[in-house]
């Protein structure tokens, strides 16, 4: 039985932790991570996204209406937060509905004004995303934020559904630089960290995927790997 690293949940001998740069972004960032990326996601970056982040905490489940944790930080009880500085926060969650707003809508600013922003991100594939949106009700009384942009996927060894479909890392880094943009994010924060925690993900697990395929070719074909 391997033994894992209960930071970044993988492996311990593959763990990236030491590769974490954690950064400010002046916002506050709530994952609400499906069981299937919290245990058995390998690739999965909701995990290493919250490791990277000063203010954030993940709640894993699927159905998050009756969720303790989740009401006391979008009900304004800001006492109850972990951050300890008092302050209140105006939540929304990172969902393309209809009546989104974008990072560059003035209705975000006003309405967001004097308060900290809190970013609710709904950490599982498309599927279970929209499943989890559809049946945690308590998300439906607030807010969405969606992209101005269009963006691709970087996940080179992982298929996604569609070229613009992002993983939870790709999404806050490129959610972050469009809260930057809007001046409702710190100007200092430095999140391309995220994306170079996420190229080295990549280049390793593509590195595993190269030995795999070579291990199960000399299985095959062994005659192929006889010294001449």
């Amino acid at each position: 039985m391997f033994k894992r690293c209960y930071s970044c949940f993988r492996p311990k001998q593959h763990c990236l932790c030491p590769e974490v740069t954690v950064i400010d972004p002046g916002v506050s960032f709530l994952f609400l991570m499906h069981p299937k990326e919290a245990y058995q996601q390998k690739t999965g970056t909701g995990r290493l996204c919250a490791l990277s982040l000063v203010e954030s905490e993940i709640l894993v489940g699927i159905d998050f209406t009756t969720n303790v944790r989740l009401l006391e930080l979008t009900s304004g009880r800001e006492g109850s937060t972990p951050y300890g500085d008092g302050t209140k926060y105006y939540p929304v969650v990172l969902f393309p509905s209809q009546q989104a707003f974008t990072a560059a809508d003035a209705r975000l600013r006003n309405a967001s004004a004097g308060k900290k922003l809190l970013i609710i991100v709904i950490d599982a594939t498309w599927f279970f995303a929209k499943k989890m949106w559809k049946l945690s009700r308590s998300l439906h009384d607030l807010p969405c934020l969606s992209f101005e942009n269009d963006y691709r996927s970087r996940f080179i060894f992982k298929k996604q559904p569609a070229p613009e479909y992002l993983s939870t890392m790709e999404s806050v880094v490129y959610l972050i630089r469009e809260l930057k943009a809007a001046g409702l994010a710190e100007p200092g924060a430095d999140e391309s960290a995220l994306f170079r925690l996420f190229d080295t993900m990549v280049r390793f697990q593509l590195s595993c995927e190269q030995t795999r395929n070579e291990e199960q070719a000399r299985d095959l074909h062994p005659e192929l790997f006889k010294r001449q």
